[in-house]
């Protein structure tokens, strides 16, 4: 719980500093290996993945390659703390088998009670000097925009198969399913939007494959709640925001009663039309083409860069309206001209270790409880590496603490399976 309330908190960072912040995940490390040191036998499990291990390694040995031929201390900075994650990955595989999917489930709910409790606090009061709001974004002091709609995404996939396994649950999973497309939507970050619509589609075919079609329906009942539910957190924060604002029925003094029944009515409607715009309408369509001009100059960059790479944050362009370098928002082709081959080899060995649980899945047929969450870990440790298509390269717990949890989960059996 209390690691994954640090990645949906990604933000509180600005407000302890990036040491406290860091300090305090190394505090759940070291607590967490002392724990599951004195918790039993270690001997008889199996050792890391390989595939993931070996990622770590390749990566980092190709930052600190890239640091040695360019003599840049920041590439071998990074790539200490490529080490430090990685340690990270350890303590949390150390912790997976003695947990149960259950407790994974239990953890997110209260992870994502308090991404809501940070965005309450942030409507009266922020601690911090960020900009938490922006045209059709919104954040909190906890999570501003773009860092808000991680915890929807990558919890998505596991509540979706506990709503699937435990029927009965149907309420609660239609609330959790609600609160993750809600953060999403509120973010407004298009990448979230995407990988939000790609999890649908993902779900919806492993259901098939599990139970066939004829399945679906005895799912309709959450989802449609899950549909209510998010269209009701809609308007609650649409609401919320009129009134904080000034524009609500109770910003003037209204003499006659018709004219309060006129003014309430006026402004439930712009209540009901703000929930269905921040719902329906999105930023997809709306283009980028500062990303477009990155992509392009990047594509330039990383052939004269191999094959030990430029430097870190090396592959990028300038960008009208901001000041230097700006990074390429895809950290694939970020690793390939900063780091070299080996920075694009180690990235896409996360890709690998994300799909690798899945196609085990399918192959021995496992319908069972595990498989639905294997599929479920692994798809979000698969939507974290798209994800990374479109933003840039980083060496944030907030970001990698998502792969490791996911991973873990997706390649260490729990307990009791």
């Amino acid at each position: 719980m209390a690691a994954l309330i640090l990645m949906v908190s990604g933000s509180l960072r600005d407000f302890v500093t990036a040491q406290g912040y860091w300090g305090a995940w190394g505090v759940w490390a070291v607590a967490t290996l002392f724990a599951t040191r004195t918790a039993g036998d270690f001997t008889t499990l199996p050792h890391p993945p390989v595939w993931v291990t070996t990622s770590y390694a390749v990566l980092g040995f190709g930052m600190l390659l890239s640091a040695a031929v360019n003599r840049d201390w920041v590439s071998a900075y990074q790539a200490v703390k490529i080490g430090v994650i990685a340690l990270m990955f350890v303590a949390m595989w150390r912790l997976v088998p003695w947990l149960d999917w259950r407790r994974l489930i239990v953890a997110m709910i209260w992870a994502i009670v308090v991404a809501f409790i940070g965005l309450a606090m942030t409507k009266v009061w922020s601690p911090t000097s960020q900009i938490l709001f922006w045209a059709t974004r919104e954040g909190s002091f906890l999570a501003e925009y773009g860092v808000l709609w991680r915890g929807g995404v990558f919890f998505l996939p596991i509540f979706l198969a506990d709503a699937v396994r435990t029927p009965s649950a149907w309420a609660r999973n239609s609330l959790m399913i609600a609160a993750c497309i809600f953060l999403v939507l509120i973010d407004g970050s298009r990448t979230g939007l995407l990988l939000v619509m790609a999890i649908g589609m993902g779900f919806l075919v492993f259901l098939a494959w599990r139970g066939g079609w004829g399945m679906l329906r005895w799912q309709l009942r959450w989802m449609g709640a899950a549909a209510v539910l998010l269209l009701a957190l809609q308007l609650l924060n649409t609401g919320v925001n009129l009134w904080l604002g000034g524009h609500g029925a109770g910003s003037g003094v209204v003499s006659a009663a018709q004219d309060r029944v006129n003014t309430v009515a006026v402004e439930s409607k712009r209540v009901l039309e703000g929930a269905l715009n921040r719902t329906f309408e999105t930023r997809i369509g709306a283009g980028d083409p500062a990303r477009v001009k990155l992509l392009r100059a990047s594509l330039d960059q990383v052939g004269p860069c191999q094959p030990f790479g430029c430097g870190f944050k090396m592959t990028g362009t300038e960008i009208e309206g901001t000041k230097g370098l700006m990074p390429v928002h895809n950290a694939y082709l970020a690793a390939l001209g900063d780091f070299g081959i080996l920075g694009l080899t180690g990235m896409l060995g996360f890709l690998m270790a994300a799909v690798l649980p899945i196609l085990r899945v399918l192959r021995q047929g496992d319908r069972s409880e595990q498989g639905l969450f294997v599929v479920a870990a692994s798809g979000s440790a698969l939507a974290y590496g798209m994800a990374l298509m479109l933003n840039t390269f980083t060496t944030e717990m907030s970001e990698w603490g998502y792969l490791i949890l996911m991973l873990a989960f997706a390649w260490a059996p729990a307990k009791g399976t």
